[in-house]
């Protein structure tokens, strides 16, 4: 019984494992899998709802402000600059 409260009370303060944002362009949303990936120079895989699958991309950049964040990246897939801005 004491291992099942240790369980629970893991699973409750684990870190959420998304990041959700949108398309400052589109107005689409997206979904970063995890913050630590988003730096400049990392190549990371994003879920575009707007079409319905996963893409890849470069980060060019990446700048706090307020209570978002955005990110700036080369999408592999349709060869454009996307801005991404992002919960914090």
């Amino acid at each position: 019984m004491k291992v099942l409260y240790i369980l629970i009370a893991s699973l409750m303060v684990t870190p959420a494992l998304a990041w959700n944002g949108q398309d400052t362009d589109l107005g689409t949303s997206i979904m970063i899998s995890s913050r630590d990936v988003a730096t400049p120079g990392q190549e990371i895989v994003y879920y575009d709802y707007s079409k319905e699958e996963y893409r890849t991309g470069e980060v060019t950049s990446v700048y706090g402000f307020g209570k978002s964040v955005q990110i700036e990246l080369y999408d592999f897939d349709s060869g454009a600059n996307r801005t991404f801005e992002m919960e914090k």
